[in-house]
């Protein structure tokens, strides 16, 4: 994903949880469909900045959450991929769009625009789908 396109990061929440929150998104946008593997946790925590250990802790959260599973020496792969969201939880994410855009001089007819160019995520894959997958692997 590109940068833009991340959710807006609270720098008063602590460093797992931000990165929790942003792998969820990921998830919950689609870049990584149910059954993909999420990097390493050593490339993890050079995109993010963190060590290991932070890394490891906001994946513990993410498994809880049932979003992914993950052992020693296995990875991390996404067990729960794009679900439908409510309007709220869009909107909240647009909000912090909307603050660090209004904060950073962007006009909001350049977001709207913005938004307009992203292209449309790829349709979930039907459970049909998924169990055939399963029978093949």
């Amino acid at each position: 994903m590109h940068r833009e396109e991340q959710p807006a990061t609270d720098s008063s929440l602590p460093l797992y949880v931000q990165i929790k929150n942003r792998l969820r998104w990921e998830i919950l946008a689609g870049a990584y469909a149910e059954g993909d593997y999420l990097p390493s946790a050593g490339e993890l925590g050079e995109k993010c900045g963190a060590n290991k250990n932070t890394i490891l802790r906001a994946l513990r959260m993410l498994r809880s959450e049932g979003m992914i599973d993950f052992g020693r020496g296995r990875g991390a792969v996404v067990t729960r991929s794009a679900q439908p969201v409510g309007m709220g939880d869009i909107s909240e994410q647009l909000q912090k769009v909307v603050n660090l855009a209004d904060a950073s001089g962007i006009p909001r007819s350049v977001i709207v625009s913005a938004v307009q160019r992203i292209p449309r995520a790829k349709p979930a894959r039907t459970a049909a789908g998924q169990g055939a997958r399963a029978a093949l692997t």
